[in-house]
């Protein structure tokens, strides 16, 4: 009966089981629940089986977690950032500053490099730096040993890997680059930087629609003492040297900071302010130096600071005429085909200067009973001088009581590759040499500048009593706007090959006749080449007088007479040498020919720089080149390809062209192309492969021959008519 209960009892159990719902999911059992045999054993089972499984899949989710909490941490610190960024860029006294992101955006889509070339510590930093670069140099050769030798040298290897590691830290690379805030806009020339009022309208009245690159590049550098708001040259002197091509308004970016300086020091002085030369613009030609003194005249207007052209007429006669010797003393013994870049030759020009002048009237320093000495002693009372070196120099050591130099607290070099050449460089220095003002700035400004120029600029910064007496850290920041020593790309460039001289000749009569866009500029290697292109083809035009030639052998009045008549639009060709290659500003100049190869690669960025000014399209630059010249050609290909202005340039004539060696190129600056130097012919007179004409050597004979009987038979009948005075005639007539 026991066992019927029993039977009764299991099936009631198991029938419950199962008419009971089945879960979707096996609940989770109590926590004071005891699990049974049969569950430990199928626990332990299951264990056994996927513990290695569980324990990857837990490690994995626990490394994803991680993952996505750091990013979530990277996200977070990222949109901090943004939101610090975006704090930056709010308004602060009148203007906008922008973010770093932002200011290298610009930087990099106007193509404006900042770099400091060059940092000239405090006395107390000078023998660290020493230190620092003897490690650098030892390190160097033994890297340079090691090279040599490394399999028998690994010990030292890692004996010089041990000091360098326990030496001191090297001082950090020279070339730096920084990231200044530049300006987008003249306005804030006045609610950033404070500028005068006056000069700020000065400048509006300018109608200049927006700054250029060299501008915003440089006019932060140059207007505050922040420099930009880079961190790197806080608390240090700053000294600029920009390269930015031909025609970007390299005139304006030195001038607004010049003038604003002058006349922050004249408020701040107030009574005790004396006038006297503060600020020196050098340039290496008169014409160039005449072209600032009218910009910097346009920028004045109302400040009550004023602006001279050094002439000779404010050095007194008396005094002048030791200046002969003098300038023969200090001239080189270069060949004359380069007289027309060296401005002694300038100064040796017949001038009929008188003592009052209008830039000494305008200025206040007209002299007195011309002494050259006005009523308070000096001979110059502007506070801004441009000048050519020679000149200026000369005023120096003759008259240093009438031009005191020692309030100079800015030196501004214009086009300074040529001022630190070999033509020039004995008399910047001596300029410079001359300025003791302990507050003295430097200032570099051309379209080209070699590493030789650079590291000339060091130099110079560096011995002087300026930089070597400061107490605070000095450094040459270099700013390149554009392409480095590359032209403009708007101007279209082509090159042609004539064979010969007689070629050269042909082509240009053809363009006469057939694509001449004037105002036009040819430039030639000589002043007698020069001439001589003019007398051939002076008539050539269908209108006379539009052809007209300009060198150093002409008078000043006679040059300001040219140069007027070519920018009034009544001579349309002007035929000239590198006297006109520099600064000077022809806006409206359509052409421009070489009709002699140039000397260097930065000669010919200065030529081709006469057209396509101030943004302005259309500018054509054509270049002839003969037998001779092929040697001298990869340089000037190698630019028209950098440029992007270059017309039929293909990669295979870049690389079947010969290269220039040194000695070759440092002889073609100097001296020219030898087959058109002067006195290279045969009798040291004109070479026959140089001569300028199309006549052959037939015709030629013949007009000398006709020329010859001509002149002969006028001196016969010269010689007749004074043999016959009457005295020894045999009839007398009749009684």
């Amino acid at each position: 009966m026991s066992d019927i209960l029993r039977l009764l009892a299991r099936s009631t159990s198991v029938s419950k089981a199962v008419a009971g719902p089945k879960p979707a999911r096996p609940a989770a059992a109590p926590a004071d629940a005891k699990p049974t045999s049969a569950s430990k054993k199928r626990k332990r089972k299951h264990t056994s089986k996927g513990a290695g499984s569980v324990a990857s899949t837990a490690a994995t989710d626990a490394a994803t977690q991680a993952d996505k909490s750091t990013g979530k941490e990277d996200k977070s610190k990222k949109r901090k950032r943004d939101e610090v960024d975006g704090d930056e860029a709010v308004a602060t006294n009148g203007h906008t500053t922008l973010a770093p992101a932002e200011v290298r955006s610009i930087l990099k889509q106007h193509k404006l490099k900042y770099t400091i070339l060059a940092t000239l510590g405090s006395p107390e930093d000078r023998p660290k730096a020493h230190e620092n670069e003897a490690t650098e140099e030892s390190a160097s050769t033994e890297a340079s040993e090691k090279r040599k030798k490394k399999d028998k040298k690994r010990k030292k290897q890692k004996e010089s890997k041990e000091a360098i590691e326990s030496a001191d830290p090297p001082k950090p690379s020279k070339l730096n680059q920084i990231f200044p805030t530049p300006i987008q806009s003249f306005d804030e020339l006045r609610t950033r930087y404070s500028i005068s009022k006056r000069l700020h309208e000065n400048v509006l009245a300018q109608r200049f629609v927006a700054p250029t690159e060299v501008q915003m590049g440089s006019l932060p550098l140059l207007l505050n003492e922040e420099h930009g708001n880079v961190s790197e040259l806080d608390d240090c002197d700053v000294d600029v040297m920009t390269i930015a091509p031909t025609g970007s308004g390299k005139t304006l970016a030195y001038a607004i900071p010049a003038i604003n300086h002058l006349i922050r020091t004249k408020h701040e002085q107030g009574d005790d302010y004396e006038k006297g030369i503060r600020v020196i613009v050098l340039s290496p030609t008169r014409e160039l130096a005449d072209q600032i003194v009218n910009e910097f005249r346009k920028l004045l207007l109302g400040t009550g600071i004023r602006v001279v052209g050094m002439k000779k007429s404010l050095i007194p006669k008396e005094r002048r005429k030791t200046s002969h010797s003098a300038r023969d003393a200090g001239r080189s013994n270069d060949d004359d085909d380069k007289d027309d870049k060296d401005d002694s030759d300038e100064e040796e020009d017949s001038e009929a200067e008188e003592e009052g002048s209008e830039d000494e009237l305008a200025s206040g320093s007209a002299t007195s009973k011309g002494n050259g000495t006005s009523s308070r002693g000096l001979a110059v009372k502007s506070e801004i001088m441009v000048a050519t070196p020679l000149l200026l120099l000369h005023a120096i050591q003759l008259c240093p009581d009438l031009f005191p130099v020692s309030k100079v607290t800015r030196i501004i070099l214009d086009e300074a590759d040529v001022l630190l050449d070999d033509l020039f460089l004995s008399q910047t220095t001596s300029i410079i040499s001359h300025l003791t003002s302990p507050a003295l700035s430097f200032s570099f400004w051309s379209a080209t500048m070699p590493s030789t120029s650079e590291t000339l600029a060091t130099n110079l910064i560096s011995r002087h009593p300026s930089a070597l007496n400061s107490t605070k850290p000095r450094k040459l920041v270099r700013l390149i706007a554009g392409i480095k020593d590359s032209s403009l790309p708007t101007i279209r460039q082509t090159i042609t090959y004539t064979a010969s001289e007689r070629g050269k000749l042909m082509a240009l009569r053809q363009l006469f006749t057939t694509s001449l866009k004037t105002p036009c500029l040819i430039f030639l290697q000589t002043i007698p080449r020069a001439q001589a292109l003019h007398a051939e083809i002076l008539y050539d035009l269908p209108t006379p007088n539009r052809i007209a030639v300009l060198h150093s052998n002409l008078s000043e009045t006679a040059r300001i007479k040219v140069m007027d008549s070519f920018r009034a639009g009544e001579i349309w060709v002007l035929i000239t040498t590198d006297l006109l290659s520099r600064g000077v500003d022809f806006r409206g100049v359509n052409l421009v020919i070489n009709y002699d190869i140039p000397t260097s690669v930065a000669s010919y960025i200065h030529r081709i720089g006469r057209t396509g000014r101030a943004g302005r399209e259309g500018g054509m630059a054509i270049t002839y080149y003969t037998e001779e010249d092929v040697k001298y050609v990869r340089g000037i290909v190698g630019v028209m390809e950098k440029s992007g202005g270059g017309e039929g340039i293909q990669k295979w004539m870049l690389d079947s062209l010969p290269k220039t060696s040194k000695e070759e190129k440092k002889e073609l600056k100097k001296k020219g192309v030898k087959e058109r130097r002067v006195g290279t012919g045969a009798s040291g007179g004109e070479n026959r492969k140089s001569r300028i004409s199309t006549k052959s050597g037939y015709d030629r004979r013949v007009a000398a021959r006709r020329k010859a009987a001509v002149d002969f038979s006028r001196r016969k009948k010269d010689r007749d008519v004074d043999s016959d005075d009457g005295s020894g005639s045999e009839w007398e007539g009749l009684e």
